[in-house]
């Protein structure tokens, strides 16, 4: 079985490695292949979430996933603490979060146990520290804000990014809302502050506000490694811009860099901190991540065989990233048929493959909560049943990994 996923996962890389030359080849040759031709769909419904005003969308981008967190509370049957007192706990005390408080509090060290903590990218422990110092040293509620509101404006732009690409936009931002490990966007973690900014980037670059779009990069690289990778829609549309305007080049384009000088700037923290530009390599090669690139075939297989050796945390961990591996594959692929714009196939593409080139995998679900493209493609499906049959497995999903969360189980 473990070849088996090792040669299915390698085999769907390479289809999307393809599929995206196909459609930058259309592009550079100016024809264009209608498998299935992207069509504006039918105006949205009064109802429709893309039809509500950007409050509204705000507002449901967190009371969605308080629903989740409140509903996982109550069907854990807990007979202690209330529901604010354990939403607390699980949300600042589990996971990552202890690390991104004590930097916050401490800065980075040279010495001792919690040197491995360069491995956390600044910029979400600097916005803690600054609103922690504003609320008198509260630094876990400074990061629980901070999460939160970062995700309900999350939740704004992509709304305004579904409406742009998507003939579905209200499926595309039901699918975001209903992510079934969303929830960690309300606790002590990146994932509210990274969707953000990646999300700005990703409007930024397909509106052509190249200054805005570098921005958003550079500050997306200094908070996640995945933040690098809106190098490469940026790059791709400039690209594509440059041909529209007959080869003619913008010194704006420069800004795209931005998620480049990012990274550099972490890698200088690392050089200043350990004494080393890569020390952060080292530190999540060894205890408590074990986690050094290889190819995402073996990863894949591997995460089979930690199911089978350990079924009590199959559930919570190895199953959910070996399926979404390919659901998201899948989706991806049915973006591009129905000529989801290529800039956001080339970024869910690198950013899947990226994610699953970790050895010892173990927050794989937590880390596609990022990969916003796999939202549109569903907004771009044209069958109204499979789009329902998605949106379906997704609510359930949902609430049942919210209430595993709530309980205590291990997903990180």
């Amino acid at each position: 079985m473990e070849n088996l996923l090792w040669i299915l996962s390698t085999a769907g890389m390479l289809a999307l490695l393809m599929l995206l030359a196909l459609r930058a080849l259309e592009e550079l040759l100016g024809v264009r292949i209608d498998l299935s031709p992207l069509r504006a769909g039918k105006v949205p419904a009064r109802l429709s979430p893309a039809n509500w005003p950007w409050p509204a969308v705000f507002a449901v981008s967190l009371g969605v996933l308080w629903l989740g967190a409140w509903y996982g509370y109550k069907a854990m049957g807990w007979p202690g603490e209330g529901f604010l007192a354990r939403m607390w706990v699980r949300f600042t005390e589990a996971g990552d979060a202890p690390h991104y408080l004590f930097i916050a509090e401490n800065g980075y060290v040279s010495a001792g146990e919690n040197v491995n903590n360069i491995v956390f990218y600044p910029l979400y422990p600097a916005l803690v520290r600054l609103l922690g110092d504003l609320l008198g040293g509260r630094y876990a509620l400074a990061g629980m804000l901070l999460s939160q509101s970062c995700c309900g404006f999350a939740g704004v732009v992509f709304w305004k990014l579904a409406k742009k690409d998507c003939p579905h936009p209200g499926a595309a931002m039901i699918s975001y809302w209903l992510y079934p490990f969303g929830f960690f966007c309300l606790g002590v973690f990146t994932e509210g502050l990274f969707l953000l900014l990646t999300l700005t980037g990703l409007w930024a670059i397909r509106e052509k506000k190249w200054l805005l779009a570098g921005a958003a990069g550079a500050l997306c690289a200094l908070t996640r490694a995945q933040g690098m990778l809106l190098l490469l829609p940026g790059i791709y549309c400039a690209w594509r811009d440059m041909r529209g305007r007959g080869g003619r080049f913008d010194a704006r384009y420069l800004a795209l860099l931005g998620p480049a000088l990012g990274w550099g700037l972490y890698l200088g923290l690392n050089r200043a901190v350990c004494g080393d530009w890569f020390a952060f390599r080292y530190y999540e090669s060894i205890a408590p991540w074990w986690q050094t690139p290889q190819w995402l075939g073996d990863t894949l297989s591997q995460q089979f065989s930690m199911g089978v050796q350990y079924p009590g945390l199959a559930n919570w961990i190895y199953w959910p990233q070996m399926f979404l591996y390919f659901i998201a594959a899948a989706l991806l692929m049915a973006g591009w048929k129905r000529r989801l714009d290529n800039a956001h196939i080339l970024y869910g593409t690198a950013y899947l493959g990226m994610s699953y080139t970790a050895s010892w995998l173990i927050s794989g679900g937590r880390y596609m909560l990022g990969c916003a493209p796999v939202y549109l493609a569903v907004g771009s499906l044209k069958n109204r049943a499979v789009r329902a049959l998605i949106l379906v497995g997704e609510i359930a999903s949902f609430f049942y990994y919210a209430a595993c969360f709530m309980r205590g189980e291990a997903i990180m």
